[in-house]
């Protein structure tokens, strides 16, 4: 099969990447590939309809730059189509409940008949083997976070909480994305497929295992807390001002020294609780670490947003408010990089959304148009 005709651009022009999956986890992976400039092809699954159509907007920034094909790949007549166009893809990405594609008789090996240098990435929320009381199980961002101890320590005292907005797929999306490009640049070099075994929940434990490590070599369990505050470390995390809220960093040995003095706990620095040089306040190990608390909750009460923004640039204290969604398309910092922009559908509409990737600084990613359809992609189809 030979190329689809579409512009040129980005750095993965030339390859050829199809997927077959529904919602988020495995259409964010297909979407990262298409605007990152190669062609993608989503087989839509002809039994179960993708969910995320019937949004109204989501599916203009999620389908973009792609090429839609409804095929029934477990079929006669769909399973010679599918295998067809394997021979010119260079990466195929499934999402679907463990062993899937095993189970209905499409294994890596007879994918890698029909094309020996083929990169299969396999994506599912608890693996392709174990156990079967888990690995034929469906999974979403919840089941994920639950499943891999990122959601316990999210949230505050009174109960755990999952971070939204769907958390465990865009991360096992994007670890598809990267795994198959490695994957594709080790084939390039031997001339040898890969396949590759996502399992959500893994990927959520990579993710959150800043705090189990305390866990798997000492035993401590880190405490959730409230108010959005960091579990270890006083003043980081949540705070709110006289007009909103900041969230903020108190890391630094001059940073921390500042910041004190402001708000009334010069007389701490340099004590053996607060000794020089320290570069940040353990909330529980340090004794003073309640006290540094209540009087940083107390002095951001009286002061503004804007306030505290120049005081704590002027002392090089990380900090950001937190915005809320109208406010962002008018920050000064989107607007000159540009982060949301508008581009033209399928059906004449104008889209607003986050800009494509655009990171690279000499060959560019591109935002595009939703899902082109069936029309476009040529026999033997």
């Amino acid at each position: 099969m030979n190329h689809l005709p579409m512009p040129t651009f980005g750095p993965l022009a030339g390859v050829r990447v199809v997927f077959s999956g529904i919602e988020i986890a495995g259409p964010f992976a297909g979407q990262m590939f298409a605007e990152w400039g190669a062609e993608v092809i989503w087989i839509e699954n002809v039994a179960w309809a993708d969910t995320i159509r019937v949004q109204p907007n989501y599916p203009q920034l999620s389908r973009r730059n792609l090429h839609a094909l409804s095929l029934n790949i477990f079929k006669d007549e769909g399973r010679e189509a599918f295998l067809k166009l394997m021979e010119t893809t260079d990466i195929f990405i499934e999402a679907s409940k463990g062993p899937a594609f095993a189970r209905r008789g499409i294994t890596d090996e007879v994918l890698w008949e029909h094309n020996p240098k083929l990169v299969i990435a396999h994506l599912s929320g608890f693996g392709q083997y174990g156990t079967e009381e888990y690995t034929n199980l469906p999974a979403y961002n919840t089941i994920a976070q639950a499943f891999s101890g990122y959601l316990i320590q999210n949230g505050d005292v009174d109960q755990p909480m999952p971070a939204f907005p769907y958390t465990a797929d865009y991360f096992s999306g994007m670890t598809a994305t990267t795994a198959a490009l490695a994957a594709l640049h080790k084939v390039r070099e031997t001339g040898k497929g890969e396949s590759i075994d996502i399992a959500m929940y893994e990927v959520m434990l990579r993710m959150g295992q800043y705090f189990m490590m305390d866990y798997f070599n000492g035993g401590e369990i880190c405490p959730r807390m409230t108010k959005g505050k960091d579990p270890y470390y006083a003043g980081c995390g949540l705070y709110k001002c006289a007009d909103g809220y900041i969230v903020m960093e108190l890391v630094g040995i001059t940073q921390i020294n500042e910041c004190f003095k402001d708000i009334g706990l010069a007389h701490i620095l340099g004590t053996p609780e607060v000794p020089e040089g320290t570069q940040l306040i353990h909330r529980v190990e340090c004794p003073y670490g309640p006290l540094v608390e209540e009087k940083l909750d107390a002095w951001l009460a009286t002061h503004t947003i804007a306030d505290v923004q120049a005081r704590f640039a002027e002392l090089n204290i990380a900090c950001a408010k937190v915005l809320t969604i109208p406010e962002l398309e008018g920050n000064p910092q989107y607007v000159a990089r540009e982060s949301i922009t508008q581009w033209q559908t399928m059906d004449g509409r104008t889209c607003k959304g986050r800009t494509s990737c655009r990171n690279l600084k000499t060959t560019r990613g591109k935002s595009g148009v939703a899902c082109r359809h069936t029309a476009w992609i040529p026999p033997p189809f």
